[in-house]
């Protein structure tokens, strides 16, 4: 669990976003959280992990304690997430037996998560200031992230992502949702495709890769919050060569 709320909040931006989640895994309301590993992702990401004879990297923001991390490495994988809450990040280690060791970076506010017998390295950090020069980046999986953060940070939110990415080479699979429920309000926030477009737009090529209904699966893990319908549309964006 998080050390203390006090030690966390140091973790957030301006407009205190972080501390909604914060409250949320220290009251272990993580409805957001998925038992299994994200269909999207065993579609999109995972074939080409499984063919691949290189060992690739992917990065996971605001990645919690998400399964698809462990499906990579499973596979072999590199795994590098960024997370600003304790809870999650500690849950992912101890729930999937991984053994880990604690760095603290001074120069960048952030506590590092490596795990010691498995490529996963975990960052334990804000990501609007994170500034950690990461190894080459293949893959960035970007689900619940931008849906989840204040729409007034989204571009501040797609910076952090847009300094990841190498032009050409880095493959940032979004995961927008989509929703038109007046008695519903996010988090998750609407992305639609404009938004998608407004913001990677003049720097990225982007694609609409798949639409997906979620309503079903979101209703079983959020029993609390019914809505009418929802559905996520996965982005594939790389940035394009200045």
């Amino acid at each position: 669990m998080c050390d203390s709320s006090k030690q966390e909040q140091t973790l957030t931006s301006n407009d205190g976003n972080l501390n909604f989640w914060v409250d949320r895994w220290q009251a272990n309301r993580i409805g957001f959280h998925r038992t299994f590993v994200s269909d999207l992702f065993k579609t999109h990401i995972l074939p080409k992990l499984i063919s691949s004879e290189e060992k690739k990297c992917v990065v996971f923001p605001l990645c919690g304690k998400t399964l698809d991390m462990k499906a990579v490495l499973d596979l072999g994988h590199r795994v590098i997430g960024i997370e600003g809450c304790k809870a999650g990040i500690e849950a992912f280690f101890n729930e999937n037996n991984i053994s880990y060791e604690i760095e603290k970076d001074e120069n960048n506010q952030c506590e590092i998560y490596k795990g010691i017998e498995c490529s996963v390295t975990i960052y334990s950090a804000d990501v609007f200031t994170f500034n950690k020069s990461l190894p080459s980046v293949d893959y960035i999986w970007d689900r619940g992230g931008l849906v989840a953060i204040n729409p007034s940070t989204r571009e501040q939110y797609r910076d952090c992502l847009l300094r990841m990415m190498t032009p050409d080479q880095t493959r940032l699979f979004l995961v927008a949702i989509n929703y038109n429920d007046p008695d519903f309000s996010g988090p998750p926030y609407v992305v639609n495709d404009d938004d998608v477009n407004h913001l990677f737009g003049s720097t990225c090529s982007s694609e609409l890769v798949e639409v997906r209904d979620n309503t079903e699966e979101y209703r079983s893990r959020e029993a609390a919050r019914q809505i009418n319908y929802i559905e996520e549309r996965l982005h594939l964006i790389v940035r394009k060569q200045i």
